[in-house]
């Protein structure tokens, strides 16, 4: 690739060169073109979700520069993404000159692959020594490569290293701004891009990191209209179309966040986040088959070691349940009990079962739960929002009461039980139960309560306000009908 930012292929040298080959798979004449251009040509259609184009691109590239660098680093980097680490290093193997940059990156990454972190950094070490002309470049491009795999401090150094060498690199400062958000410091992260957006609102990169720093202080307006700016410059940009994909999803605009998933399907590659967070999506709307069909491609692209692993797993047990099948249901929490045996199986298995009306069995485990569970008030905590999501309100109160007899300390779950009390209590309508667990709630609860009756709650009003909404409002909660939307004054 020659471009982070994937403007190398609007740029009309790479569209001449797209066309000529074009022209020759439609029965042109033949073209000759250089093994790094057909090499960009494959990035291109990748990109654009064809990889069969890709890889038939390549194989051209080969046939006419038999053992080329640049053609035999995709193969290579296809494998490695596949899973396949020795077929990647066998075609690595193949390239005759083993001190190309390309083939450096991917010797450090196929190490990351396979956990051997610090392996990877003295290798890189080593080769930095080498590098006078490029130390700057070579710095940042092992900064990058160690975000991307989320060591942190190992990113801050290198990213630093080469700031020092060049301070006033935009690329640099942006970079920088990437680490602070990945740090969880997206305020000090807006400045620098704001600075770097002052000298060149045309600088794409920026706005995306601006997008992601917002999108971390959870102000998705401000989100929402820096990804408008970046798509202003490029209509079709992948990750601005993702930052309002998820945009949407966070804020729970199901419909919305949904379509922009589907165009970024439709022009570009994707990894299992896309998919697990479209199916999340779909399973919202009520659309439990479209759901299965792009969480199972999450569970394909993941092969098994995403960072949304257990996500991936969940969501598909949860589907499944919604469309009857428990047996499946079941085998994807027991898939999620092999890579995290801390994972409370049997309360998950009993809300499957409640879920699904086999009551008997669900009580057996959540039973089996609690009596297993070295803490009773948090047991029956979840089993009581197991029962309150299952809409078994009595039951759910049961479980609710036995966390306040419990907990009396009031240090550990007790003020998030009242706000499951106060929920059940509107839900059956008993409107004083209601206002005296809310009162509680709205004081300690806050984040519980907007989980529970927060659907109810007007943008306008704050959480903690809820409590002094209703006494203004008690006519319509008084006659409170679940099945029916609160109408606003």
């Amino acid at each position: 690739m020659q471009s982070e930012d994937l403007s190398f292929f609007k740029e009309d040298v790479f569209k001449k060169k797209l066309a000529l080959y074009e022209e020759m798979l439609r029965g042109g004449r033949s073209v000759y073109l250089e093994a790094d251009e057909l090499t960009d040509i494959a990035e291109y259609y990748l990109i654009h979700n064809n990889t069969d184009k890709a890889l038939a691109c390549i194989d051209y590239a080969l046939s006419i520069h038999p053992g080329s660098t640049d053609p035999l680093i995709f193969l290579a980097r296809q494998k490695m993404f596949e899973g396949d680490i020795q077929g990647a290093k066998k075609i690595r193997d193949c390239i005759s000159d083993p001190n190309d940059r390309e083939v450096i990156f991917l010797n450090a990454e196929l190490m990351l692959r396979e956990g051997k972190k610090q392996e990877a950094e003295n290798y890189l070490i080593q080769k930095a020594r080498k590098e006078e002309e490029d130390a700057a470049m070579f710095a940042y491009d092992t900064a990058t490569l160690f975000l991307d795999y989320n060591f942190q401090k190992e990113a801050e150094r290198w990213g630093e290293q080469a700031l020092k060498l060049e301070p006033k690199n935009e690329k640099f400062l942006n970079f920088k701004a990437d680490c602070l958000i990945s740090a969880k410091h997206p305020e000090e992260a807006i400045d620098i891009l704001n600075s770097l957006l002052d000298n060149d609102p045309y600088n794409i990169n920026a706005w995306h990191s601006l997008g992601e720093a917002y999108f971390l202080c959870e102000d998705f307006p401000k989100t929402l209209e820096t990804a408008d700016f970046a798509l202003a410059i490029d209509e079709h940009d992948a990750q601005s179309l993702l930052l309002k994909a998820n945009c949407h999803l966070q804020q729970q605009n199901y419909d919305e966040a949904h379509h922009l998933y589907e165009c970024y399907f439709k022009e570009h590659t994707a990894n299992e986040i896309p998919y697990l967070f479209d199916g999340i999506c779909l399973s919202a709307l009520g659309r439990h088959r479209e759901a299965l069909t792009q969480l199972l491609k999450a569970e394909e692209l993941s092969q098994g070691y995403s960072p949304e692993q257990q996500h991936i797993y969940a969501n598909l047990s949860n589907v499944y349940s919604k469309m009857y099948n428990t047996d499946k249901a079941f085998e994807y929490i027991d898939k999620i009990k092999d890579i995290n045996p801390d994972y409370d199986s049997e309360l998950y298995k009993g809300h499957v079962l409640m879920q699904n009306n086999d009551k008997e069995e669900a009580w057996k485990y959540y039973d089996s739960y609690i009596q297993a569970s070295e803490n009773k008030a948090d047991a029956h905590f979840l089993v009581g929002m197991s029962l309150m999501e299952n809409k078994a309100y009595g039951k759910a109160q049961e479980h609710f009461l036995q966390v306040l007899d419990i907990d009396i300390s009031k240090e550990g779950c007790y003020w998030n039980a009242n706000a499951g009390l106060s929920f059940c209590a509107l839900m059956q309508g008993h409107f004083d139960e209601f206002m005296s667990y809310l009162k509680t709630a709205c004081e300690q609860a806050s984040e519980t309560l907007e989980y529970t009756v927060g659907r109810y709650i007007p943008e306008e009003v704050e959480v903690k306000n809820f409590y002094d909404y209703v006494l203004t409002h008690s006519d319509a909660f008084m006659r409170f009908n679940p099945d029916a939307p609160l109408q606003s004054e």
